[in-house]
């Protein structure tokens, strides 16, 4: 295989991930859980 096709893998798996962990249906809990630090009692 030429060394581009690798590069657009790599770039289209990177595009990939970008897309799943910033979809509409990850939202909620990603800010659920960015809220974790700030909260107190809980260990």
């Amino acid at each position: 295989m030429d060394l581009s096709v690798y590069h657009w893998l790599l770039i289209a798996a990177f595009v990939g991930i970008v897309i799943w962990v910033f979809g509409r249906k990850r939202k909620a809990r990603f800010e659920e859980e960015a809220r974790i630090p700030f909260e107190e009692g809980k260990d």
